[in-house]
Order: structure tokens, then sequence, then C-alpha cells
């Protein structure tokens, strides 16, 4: 009898204990999600169709050329010398759980400014079942069809439309579907480094010249811990090179981020995404946000990082057209290799 009411009260302080701490998880999960909003809530957000440009602006923008004492050795065409591949496009992302496609979105703004063009565009695909995250940057000059407007570059499809604009003529040049984008400007993103401490990057002698030069700076070949400004000047060099060796420095830089943050402790990484999620914009809502975020989470550690450019090698052609230095893609070899790198 003594027994049975030993384990009976035995029961029953177990069973308080066990009440007392899932109180106690439930109020600590509900602080952590009310922390968790506020931090979301600090994001600028763009809802719905961007405003669009003046006629005089968009026109100007159509009309823009390039100076002609340029070095270029592409063919000289006229806009109806480009014609498109008229096949159903299958999109990529679109329906499918195992795949978010987030747009990171970089542009040239100054303060006072309203939207400009897209100085980068880099999609980063997450496949969940490959458990691969791949970089791809879309360089600035191809040459695509842009709904409601002339063909153009690429970074002037985000002058004329914003986020929505530009996420119909990746899907419809490219296949591509966007779960969501993320544009940052060039003061946001010299904050960002600084914020992590500067990144850690490998310049060759040409690299370090170049802004040595340029900034009366005193950097060195090989590994470098650049700061804001500096990790912004890297990744916007193109002169000794070209634009696709500049979109590989600006995937080397996410890249060194992404790698910097793995090793953060969970105090480290919310002390700083209370620093730079006020820097950012976007067009996702917090629970669009939060959703990814937990389907991303448990990939971190073990996540792949792959990085390519389109258009692909041997998949363009170098063109001037209405006055612009472009590049002509072929449609269906780069859509091909985008399913093959992001679906495969």
């Amino acid at each position: 009898m003594n027994k049975k009411k030993k384990s009976g009260r035995a029961g029953r302080i177990f069973l308080t204990v066990a009440c007392i701490l899932l109180a106690l998880l439930l109020v600590a999960l509900l602080l952590g999600l009310m922390v968790w909003e506020r931090l979301l809530d600090g994001i600028e957000r763009v809802e719905g169709t961007q405003s669009t440009l003046a006629p005089e602006v968009i026109a100007s923008i159509e009309n823009e050329t390039d100076p002609t004492d340029e070095p270029f050795t592409g063919e000289v065409l006229r806009p109806e010398d480009v014609t498109w591949s008229t096949e159903p496009v299958e999109t990529i992302g679109k329906d499918d759980k195992n795949i978010i496609n987030i747009l990171l979105i970089g542009q040239d703004r100054r303060p006072g400014q309203g939207r400009q063009r897209s100085d980068s565009m880099i999609l980063c695909t997450v496949n969940k079942e490959k458990k691969t995250l791949t970089m791809t940057s879309f360089l600035r000059d191809l040459y695509v069809q842009i709904p409601g407007y002339m063909d153009n570059r690429l970074n002037a499809t985000y002058a004329f439309g914003g986020m929505p604009l530009l996420n119909e003529t990746l899907a419809l040049n490219f296949g591509i579907h966007i779960d969501g984008n993320i544009e940052v400007d060039f003061s946001g993103f010299r904050e960002i480094v600084d914020i992590m401490g500067g990144v850690r990057i490998k310049l060759t002698n040409r690299e370090a010249h170049h802004l040595n030069v340029n900034n009366d700076w005193a950097l060195s070949a090989g590994e470098n811990l650049l700061n804001g400004e500096e990790a912004l000047a890297y990744a916007r060099i193109r002169k000794i090179d070209n634009d696709f060796g500049r979109t590989d420095r600006q995937r080397k830089v996410l890249t060194q981020l992404l790698e910097q943050s793995r090793s953060m402790t969970i105090s480290q990484a919310t002390t700083l995404l209370t620093k730079v999620l006020d820097l950012i914009t976007t067009d996702m809502d917090n629970s669009q946000i939060t959703s990814y975020v937990w389907e991303m989470l448990p990939l971190l550690k073990d996540l792949k990082i792959v990085t390519q450019h389109i258009p692909a090698e041997g998949a363009y052609k170098s063109a001037w057209i209405r006055g612009m230095a472009v590049l002509v893609p072929d449609l269906e070899q780069n859509r091909q290799i985008l399913r093959e790198s992001l679906l495969d």
C-alpha cells in the first residue's frame, strides 16, 4: 500500500515537473518568436507592383549607347537580327518543394536616388534533396526580352519595373521561378561586411595592384582581411579582365561570408541579424522568410556551395545592338545548363 502511495506521489511530481518544463518551453518559444518577428519587422518591404519610371526616364534608358572608343570585337546586329526561342519554357522551381530560388540584387544607388539599374543579380538556389546551394550570376549586359519594353540589357529591367518585372524577365528568358528577392545597395553591403568583421579574400597580384593604385591602399597579393569598403571595391573590379571576372569576385565574397557565418553561435547570429536585417529590402513577408529559414537551417552545416554564371561559356555571342555592347545568349542552351546544374 505504501509502495502504491509513493508511486502515485512520484507520478504526480513527475507530471507536475513535466508541465512546468513544458510551460517554460512554450514561454521561451513565444518570446523567441516575438524577438524573431521584431527582427523581421526591421526589413524594408516592397509590396505588389513597384512604381514605374517617368516616360522620359524610360526613353533615356532605352536609347542609351556605349562609348564607341571602347575595345569591342563582337558583330554589329540590328534588333530584328535577334530571334528568340518560341518553345514552351519549363520553369525551374515552380511547384517544386525541393527547390528554393532567392534572387540577390545589388544596385548602384546613391543617397537621395530612386530605383536604379541592378548592378548585380545572383540567384541562390537551394536544392534540399541534393543539399546544394548554387550561386548563379546573371550578367548585367545580357540582351534579353523584357515584357512590355524593347529588348534591352538585363540590368535595365530592374530600373523599369523593379522586382516583379525582373522576376518575369528571368522566367521568360531562362525559365527560372523566383520565390523571393533580397536587395541591398552599396552602402548596405559595406556595412554588412564591417558588421561581420570583414571578409577574408585571396587577392591576385593584378587585383591588389588595381585596388592600391585606385584607392591609395596597401593591400598585398595573397589572403587579406578586407573591410566593407575594400570588399565592395574588390567586388566591382572589371577593368583588369571583364564582367565575367567581376561576377566571379562577387560570388567569392558571398561564399566566404557564408562560410564565416557557419561557425557563429546562436548569440552571435542573433546579434548579426539585429544589425543586418534593416539594411536590406525584400518582397517576402515574415511568414515566407520564417518558412524558408526553417527549411534551410537543417541543411546549413552540410550544404555544398557551387557557383556559375549565365551566359555560360560557349552559350552566347558578343554583339553591338542599338549602340550597346551586349551579350546575346543562346536561350535554349542556357536553359538546359540551368536545368542540369540546379535540378540534376
